[in-house]
């Protein structure tokens, strides 16, 4: 009895599933979103260079940015909350985009705070307020 105790306690141990960190976040509003991001704006995804999201920066709300800046590129639906919604990724998509600077020195994005297509985000750039046009370079 005790062996087969044994053996059903080594079986199930290894076909027990395996439990995975989700993302999981309180989602503030948009004017909220400014305290937990270095950088806002409005802009369009130009290109991607290696693991590098480069974007044209229209207008910015926070960061006094220039004409462009690069975010690393990363798929936001491995369930960690890093990174941008897939639909979001295609060269073309003009975006309303924060982020943070990184522990590696670059901005990332985090599907808990603002990331939306303009055509999405209208009430949310009504509440930002005006923004401000890119630093000349």
């Amino acid at each position: 009895m005790k062996i087969l105790c044994f053996y059903l306690l080594i079986v199930s141990s290894l076909v027990a599933p395996i439990t995975v960190n989700a993302c999981t976040c309180l989602r503030p509003n948009t004017k909220e979103s400014l305290k937990y991001a270095d950088i806002a704006f409005r802009g369009e995804l130009v290109e991607h260079r290696g693991n590098r999201a480069v974007f044209r920066v229209d207008e910015w709300r926070k960061g006094n940015l220039g004409s462009s800046v690069e975010f690393e590129w990363r798929d936001g639906s491995h369930g960690d909350c890093d990174g941008f919604w897939p639909k979001l990724l295609q060269v073309g998509s003009k975006m309303l985009v924060f982020g943070a600077r990184n522990n590696r020195g670059y901005y990332s994005a985090n599907i808990c705070l603002p990331q939306k297509l303009v055509s999405d985000a209208e009430a949310d750039l009504k509440e930002l307020g005006a923004g401000s046009p890119p630093r000349k370079d």
